[in-house]
């Protein structure tokens, strides 16, 4: 996926690494830390206090760390960027989290059909 921030245009990847990668990086656990955005869903300037902003940052880093192992660390990356609108980024790296972190109801595996027993 790729977003526009400011002038850059960013390519964002996650798999299924990225639980482990943002804990080691951060210390702290993504599901939670999603959960915490999730109670945020409609951000405004006016809700922003109530938001721990480098839990966005570091989201978007280690996605961008994925796409392009090359970027440096965060705090490298976070000044490569005139201007890093958060209320057009959050929904955009939230969505391709939620859809790379969701589990994917599979049906049972069977060994076939089922035999009949025979009485003897």
């Amino acid at each position: 996926m790729k977003i526009q921030i400011g002038n850059k245009g960013v390519r964002f990847e996650a798999n299924a690494l990225f639980p482990v990668k943002y804990k080691s990086l951060t210390g702290r656990d993504i599901f939670k830390d999603m959960k915490e955005i999730e109670k945020l869903s409609n951000i405004t300037a006016e809700t922003m206090d109530q938001f721990n902003i480098d839990i966005l940052f570091d989201m978007a880093y280690v996605l961008a760390w994925f796409a392009d192992r090359s970027i440096g660390d965060r705090d490298e990356w976070l000044l490569s960027f005139d201007e890093f609108n958060i209320y057009e980024v959050l929904p955009q790296i939230t969505g391709l989290l939620a859809d790379s972190l969701a589990t994917k109801k599979n049906k049972p595996v069977t060994s076939g059909p089922k035999k009949k027993k025979r009485k003897i």
